[in-house]
């Protein structure tokens, strides 16, 4: 009998996480970072023109995974960078560049 209330709260804390994490700014946040680098990479592999802003704002990203310590995302966003300054010499390896993508939601 002591034991059914004590399974009650354990279950509706564990309800309350999983309904209240994914609503956490700092995810959503993340999420949102992740959908841009991909939309500026492949507005930069569209027209080459849009690749300086992709490439400015990718080193932003990597200046502050730098300062987070996050090393494993900064080489991730490093090898993007070296990836689109390729691209602007049309030497274009789209997918590559959609692997480190894929990998930078992984690390970052």
């Amino acid at each position: 009998m002591i034991s059914y209330p004590f399974e009650k709260i354990k279950f509706a804390s564990v309800l309350f996480i999983y309904i209240f994490i994914p609503l956490n700014p700092m995810i959503a946040n993340e999420s949102k970072d992740y959908l841009e680098i991909d939309m500026m990479v492949l507005r930069c592999y569209k027209d080459i023109n849009s690749c300086k802003e992709a490439l400015f704002k990718i080193n932003d990203y990597q200046k502050n995974a730098e300062k987070n310590k996050k090393f494993s995302c900064q080489t991730r966003l490093l090898g993007l960078e070296a990836n689109l300054i390729m691209a602007t010499n049309f030497n274009f390896k789209r997918k590559q560049a959609k692997i480190i993508v894929d990998s930078i939601k992984k690390y970052c």
